[in-house]
């Protein structure tokens, strides 16, 4: 079963930064000082990386602009990539902002007249000029006069296109004039086919190059200029390509991920048989620890923490929270190496390799933490392997790591935490049976999934992953 909350982040009308996790207000406020202050048409880039919260960025932008009465409309690229022209996508974002004007009907004939060019200038005409025509074996070369017939009709075209392009801008110019702005927000352009994005930037480019209209598009420049290099060839620098198309690159201040964690935890209540003050503890460092050192997005912590409070509300879970965050963490990188720690064939390596814990310094992190997670790596071996002894387990994890002061180090602390309570298994099968999403009734589904939609703009919870 899988359930989905409104993909609509909910922005207070009275407060549009009440939930602003990330402390995003100045960011936006710059960028909306900057919209105002353009006339000339102009294409912005946020960039940050997937799941590092742009989609809330560009929201928070959205409302602001809306309170100050400038005509803005959003829309997510990556849901509409499937067989649709751009041109008509885009165009269609500004009309529904002026769909009271007289003229709007005028744009839409012209509108029609461009895309009808931009299907025939996008054919294969050009190829046609030069290519030999193949029957069967045999290659028919086309006649010099058929080539002069087509190469002036494609040329026609090309000058016909350009005459409806411009004439497309001017309605568009006399339109948003009298409104002064059009913003027009683009999210999740990294996340579309490349072919998309590569149309999408040209229309925006040489169709909506007009005064007052302005582009801000959400994406990881970085990935977005890999899958151009994809299209074009490893040869092709994709992101020189992209230089053309913005002229302002602004990146996003890297997140407080510590602050993220404790509003996430704020919400958790857990169950009445658990501590739930000391459990939100464990939550936040923990949590922290795991972000940190597997450098996990936003979306990455949302979803390991709505998994996590999920197998916490299991009938299963016991007293076992920290290590459902630990196999949480597991199961959602790893399925298979999760179903060989529940069947006891896993191998040690991938473990600590998929942990990132073997090249770890103690002294540069949370060293308690790391502590507890390889106390925990310890019971799990202790309790899977009946033949093998603690000091052979914590010999073993000692000799795991390359730097040679952290082989000494841990087995001192994996020996002091190890006979910690909150560190100790009651039963590993229910434990694999809560991180598998069991024994969770579905108003506890409803109730976190209303928890977590507050915090972040996307979740989904898919209950036998």
């Amino acid at each position: 079963m899988k359930i989905s909350n409104d993909k609509n982040i909910k922005i207070s009308n009275s407060d549009i930064y009440l939930n602003d996790k990330f402390d995003r207000k100045s960011e936006v406020l710059n960028i909306v000082e900057l919209i105002t202050k353009l006339s000339d048409p102009c294409t912005i880039a946020i960039d940050s990386q997937w799941g590092t919260g742009k989609t809330t960025f560009l929201r928070f932008l959205e409302a602001e602009l809306q309170q100050r009465d400038v005509n803005v409309s959003y829309f997510n690229a990556w849901e509409n990539d499937f067989d649709r022209e751009p041109f008509l996508l885009i165009l269609n974002h500004i009309i529904k902002q002026f769909s009271q004007e007289k003229n709007v009907e005028e744009i839409k004939k012209t509108a029609i007249k461009v895309l009808k060019s931009i299907a025939v200038n996008g054919s294969k005409a050009i190829v046609d000029l030069v290519a030999p025509i193949g029957i069967g074996n045999r290659l028919i070369e086309i006649s010099e006069e058929a080539i002069s017939a087509l190469a002036g009709e494609v040329f026609d075209n090309f000058t016909k296109e350009e005459k409806e392009v411009k004439l497309l801008q001017d309605k568009l110019s006399l339109l948003i004039e009298k409104d002064n702005k059009m913003v027009i927000l683009i999210d999740e352009l990294d996340r579309c086919k490349p072919s998309f994005c590569i149309e999408l930037l040209e229309r925006i480019k040489h169709i909506f190059d007009t005064p007052n209209i302005i582009f801000v598009l959400g994406t990881d420049l970085e990935q977005l200029g890999k899958a151009i290099s994809g299209v074009y060839g490893e040869s092709y620098n994709g992101q020189k390509y992209l230089e053309r198309f913005f002229d302002f690159e602004i990146n996003l201040n890297t997140p407080d991920y510590n602050d993220f964690w404790q509003s996430l935890s704020k919400n958790y209540t857990g169950k009445d048989d658990i501590r739930t003050l000391e459990n939100k503890v464990y939550i936040e460092a923990y949590g922290l620890w795991f972000t940190q050192h597997l450098q996990l997005s936003a979306r990455d912590i949302t979803r390991l923490y709505t998994k996590f409070y999920l197998a916490s509300l299991s009938e299963y879970a016991g007293n076992n929270l920290p290590l459902i965050l630990l196999l949480s963490v597991v199961k959602i990188y790893s399925r298979e190496l999760f179903n060989d720690i529940k069947i006891n064939t896993f191998d040690l390596d991938e473990l600590l390799d998929l942990l990132k814990i073997k090249d770890i310094t103690l002294a540069d992190t949370n060293s308690e933490i790391t502590s507890k997670i390889l106390v925990l790596i310890h019971n799990l071996l202790l309790a899977n392997q009946n033949e093998i002894e603690s000091l052979e387990i914590i010999d073993l994890l000692s000799k795991s790591f390359t730097n040679s002061n952290t082989k000494v180090l841990s087995k001192q602390l994996i020996n002091r935490y190890k006979d910690n309570d909150e560190l100790s298994i009651d039963n590993l099968d229910s434990v694999y049976k809560a991180v598998d999403l069991q024994g969770i009734s579905h108003k506890q589904y409803a109730n976190v999934l209303s928890s977590t939609q507050t915090i972040f703009g996307q979740t989904t919870i898919i209950s036998n992953n």
